[in-house]
């Protein structure tokens, strides 16, 4: 089911509640939303059961009108999705519950009566789509909308969001890591590269728990966009790619054939161990994630390619010591660093 029918579905509870003079065990009041991994969860009990026999369908004739007053509304909501990811992972950094309560800025209309809704039991009770209809979640981002999805990669795994590009070489991408503006700090320790960092809408890396657990679910292939600082785009594509899981030190463990036009600089890294400042799992005498200030699959040689490394916001001032954004065959340092850096993946079978 697609955000919007979830936002849609929720607007169309609120309106019942809202022409009606029903009284959930003793006053609904100002109850807060509850986004766990952004998927709306409610725990409606018994106020569950009364919504559904004291809410007539007559409550709900005159949506059609106030639901096209709220679909800016509701598209801002959509928007601040990705923004709320990284308040999520900032919270469970700091040892707090997965969910919690987050003031979305609705509109007043609905804004007072807010209740915490599981959204598909709603449209299982109005007979709407995903009713007795087992999961709607995509496993992936082939034929989903531009821009924030919410994903399932297997059906007995807590669901998250995404951001699919639907733009390049076909679209169906699930966009891994971001980086166009150094807004976001990527010389970071293991723990955050565990679960990921940073806005679905802006630079951010995904997390190499998700990344394992996308690319563990089917055969995925691997696209890398590099641009430096004189506007050359160059790509490289791997049409398999997969990592292993935390026992294994996220060891880069698949890497398939090679195409493109920035040289096949992961070559180097295949079957290397993911390595932070504080997880030193190269094979070099070195730290190199602590030599580089960055983190990646490094081997027994720091100075290779380094695309997690500083970021050089001022292009004339280049980064020294192999510290910069570096891909080697491309812009292969020791001084310099790439302008932008995306890396995407999505299921081969979404090609053929």
């Amino acid at each position: 089911m697609s955000q919007m029918l979830q936002l849609d579905a929720l607007v169309m509870a609120m309106a019942c509640l809202t022409t009606t003079q029903t009284d959930l065990g003793g006053g609904l009041g100002m109850v807060p939303l509850i986004l766990d991994n952004f998927g709306f969860y409610i725990d409606l009990s018994l106020s569950y059961l009364y919504l559904q026999t004291s809410c007539p369908i007559s409550a709900l004739s005159g949506l059609t009108t106030r639901l096209q007053a709220l679909t800016n509304d509701i598209a801002s909501v959509k928007e601040q999705i990705g923004g709320l990811q990284e308040q999520l992972v900032d919270l469970r950094r700091s040892g707090g519950p997965a969910g919690y309560p987050v003031s979305l800025g609705l509109p007043n209309a609905i804004g007072s009566r807010l209740l915490d809704v599981d959204v598909s039991q709603l449209l299982a009770a109005q007979g709407g789509p995903g009713a007795g209809g087992g999961p709607t979640t995509p496993s992936n981002c082939l034929k989903q909308q531009h821009g924030v999805v919410r994903i399932r990669t297997r059906a007995n795994v807590e669901p998250f969001f995404v951001f699919c590009d639907q733009k390049v070489r076909g679209g169906g991408w699930i966009m891994v890591v971001n980086r166009y503006d150094g807004s976001e700090d990527f010389n970071r320790k293991w723990a955050d590269y565990k679960i990921g960092f940073g806005s679905l809408t802006t630079e951010f890396f995904i997390g190499l728990d998700k990344l394992r657990q996308i690319t563990s679910s089917d055969n995925y292939e691997l696209l890398v966009q590099l641009q430096n600082r004189k506007q050359e785009l160059r790509y490289a594509l791997y049409d398999h790619f997969g990592i292993g899981s935390e026992s294994e030190q996220y060891h880069l463990n698949v890497l398939g054939k090679y195409q493109g036009d920035a040289a096949d600089a992961l070559r180097q890294h295949e079957g290397k161990k993911f390595s932070t400042q504080d997880r030193d799992n190269d094979e070099s005498e070195a730290n190199c994630a602590a030599a580089q200030s960055a983190a990646f699959w490094y081997g027994s040689s720091c100075n290779l390619s380094n695309p997690f490394g500083l970021y050089q916001r001022l292009l004339d001032r280049d980064k020294d010591e192999y510290k910069g954004i570096l891909w080697r065959g491309f812009l292969d340092g020791p001084k310099g660093s790439l302008k932008i850096v995306r890396m995407m993946v999505r299921p081969r079978s979404g090609t053929s």
